[in-house]
C-alpha cells in the first residue's frame, strides 16, 4: 500500500548528533523497534492512500507556495501509544505561529492542539515490558538540545510499506520564503 504525507527533512548534521545522542537510549531499551534515521522527520500532514500520488502533488504545491519557514531545534523526549519521539522547538511565539501555519496548511489541521511536532525514533508493540523500556529510553533523552537550524523547503512523501518497514520516498519539494527575522 502507498501513502502520502508531507514533512520537514532533518538535515545531515542534525540527524548525525540525534543518532550519536541516541545510542545510550538504544541501549537502555533494545525492547524498541528503532527507526533509522533516513526514516526520520517532523511529519506536517498525512494524507494516507486516498488519492493519486500526481493529484496530491499539484495540492501540496499550491498550498506550500508562499508559506514560511522557521527556526528549530530538536529538543526533550517523549511518549505516545506505542512510540518514543523526540520533540522540536522554537526560538519564540513567531516561529512556533509559521511552524503551526505549515502544519496547518499542509495538515489539513483545524485543532491547533492537534499538532505536536515531533521526530519519530522508536515503536514498540503495547505491553509492560515494552513500555518499561520507552519510559527508561525517554529518561536516557532527558535534557537533550539539539542544534538550531532553518527550515527551507517541505517535502511530500510517499511511503511503501514493506517487510523490513516503511521506505520513504520524496515526490516532490517547495521552497519555503524566509523565516520570521531572517533575511534571505
Amino acid at each position: 500500500m502507498t501513502r502520502l504525507f508531507s514533512a520537514i527533512e532533518l538535515p545531515r548534521e542534525v540527524c548525525d548528533e540525534l543518532a550519536q545522542r541516541l545510542g545510550g537510549a538504544r541501549g537502555a531499551a533494545p525492547e524498541l523497534t528503532w527507526a533509522p534515521p533516513d526514516r526520520w522527520h517532523i511529519t506536517l500532514g498525512f494524507y494516507g492512500d486516498r488519492e493519486h500520488a500526481d493529484r496530491r502533488a499539484v495540492w501540496f504545491r499550491a498550498q506550500a507556495a508562499g508559506l514560511r519557514g522557521c527556526r528549530l531545534r530538536l529538543r526533550a523526549a517523549g511518549r505516545f501509544p506505542g512510540v518514543l519521539w523526540v520533540g522540536v522547538d522554537t526560538p519564540d511565539a513567531e516561529h512556533g505561529a509559521a511552524l503551526r501555519r505549515l502544519a496547518g496548511v499542509l495538515g489539513d489541521q483545524t485543532d491547533e492542539l492537534a499538532f505536536v511536532p515531533h521526530v519519530t525514533v522508536a515503536r514498540w508493540r503495547r505491553g509492560r515490558g515494552a513500555n518499561d523500556a520507552a519510559v527508561a529510553a525517554a529518561a536516557a533523552l532527558d535534557g537533550y538540545c539539539g542544534q538550531w537550524w532553518l527550515t527551507d523547503e517541505v517535502v511530500l512523501y510517499r511511503s511503501d510499506l514493506t517487510p523490513v518497514g516503511p521506505v520513504y520516498t520524496a515526490l516532490d519539494r517547495v521552497a519555503l520564503s524566509g523565516a520570521p527575522g531572517e533575511q534571505r
